[in-house]
């Protein structure tokens, strides 16, 4: 039988802007605690050449406070190479460095006692979120941001993310010979100078890539072993739509926008009922294991459109949520309050 454990921090990833009184009581009926976001609208150019933020940033910020008010807590994710793009210098220079030091001193800084936990970029070891940096200069970009942040505000709980572990070269799209995962990894915890408090970890097995729960042992446990940090699952989930590709588009190698179907399924098939199960096996799992100290499911609602292919019929990116695309509850939103409710 699982353990209970009330410190376990449950939450979920949503899109702030577009959440709803609804939304918040639905979430709070559901035991769901913490919020996952990025979405904070800063303009990094602006912050770079002494400029006032625009409204958007005034906005998140008056939502964060107004969330904290609520009763949420908070896990907020600090730009990365993508938006650095707006610095409009060169990428891993020092002066590129230097401005990510300030951008994540500010965010530190800005957000003290509404923000205690933090993940610095967003899985620099996927070439989509890392953009032009390559490995080296992704490890530095990721130091440079938690060794700031802990210098403003020491007490942050100050981390980052990792999708590509295991390191399987071809199982996964981005995970290639070069094993950027464990490269990414040994080199934040591998080096003792840097004050990282958690390893954050993202997988989507059943979805993005072979398993099911039960793989969560081996990635879990082999992550604790590499790391030697207290976990996080920063993001999980499954997919409750989508067809599954014929072993001959597999092996074409084509992409999910591609086939508009899934390589990969647990107990053959994506549906309300299985992702139900998934997440119910999953947070079992995770309780289980002392040195996970909580997860963040992707994501409260289902998109419109994929926001890889833009496609409104692509699996990709659009039925991974709590709640269909009108704001009605699926099954998995009554398996995680049911499981939530036996947390405590």
């Amino acid at each position: 039988m699982t353990e209970k454990r009330e410190d376990f921090m449950l939450g979920v990833a949503a899109r702030l802007p577009q959440l709803t009184e609804q939304d918040y009581s639905l979430m709070q009926d559901a035991g769901v605690a913490w919020l996952r976001f990025g979405d904070f609208g800063f303009d990094v150019a602006a912050f770079l050449n002494g400029e006032s933020q625009p409204e958007a940033f005034r906005d998140a910020s008056q939502r964060v406070r107004d969330l904290k008010a609520k009763g949420f807590q908070l896990m907020g994710l600090t730009p990365g190479p993508r938006e650095m793009k707006a610095a409009n210098l060169e990428p891993g220079g020092q002066a590129y460095y230097e401005a990510y030091a300030k951008i994540s001193t500010f965010f530190a800084e800005e957000f003290e006692g509404l923000i205690e936990w933090w993940q610095v970029a967003n899985e620099l070891d996927i070439w989509i979120f890392r953009d032009t940096l390559d490995m080296d200069q992704s490890v530095e970009f990721l130091k440079v941001g938690i060794r700031a942040m802990k210098a403003a505000v020491p007490s942050l709980k100050v981390g980052i993310n990792i999708t590509l572990f295991p390191s399987l070269p071809g199982e996964v799209d981005g995970n290639t010979e070069l094993h950027e995962g464990l490269v990414l990894a040994k080199g934040i915890y591998g080096d003792d100078s840097v004050p990282v408090d958690y390893a954050g970890f993202d997988s989507y097995p059943g979805s993005w890539r072979k398993g099911g729960p039960e793989s969560w042992h081996e990635y879990l446990d082999g992550f604790y072993e590499l790391t030697g940090k207290p976990i996080f699952v920063q993001e999980f989930g499954y997919a409750s739509a989508g067809g599954v590709m014929t072993p001959e588009e597999a092996e074409k190698g084509l992409y999910p926008c591609e086939a508009k179907k899934w390589k990969f399924a647990w107990r053959g098939e994506h549906s309300e009922a299985i992702q139900a199960e998934f997440l119910k096996e999953s947070f079992r799992i995770f309780m289980d294991k002392p040195f996970v100290v909580g997860a963040i499911y992707y994501n409260w609602k289902d998109s419109a459109y994929c926001w890889q292919c833009k496609s409104p019929d692509c699996p990709a990116e659009t039925a991974w949520g709590l709640l269909d695309n009108e704001g009605k509850p699926k099954l998995s939103y009554e398996a995680l309050k049911e499981f939530s409710m036996a947390m405590v």
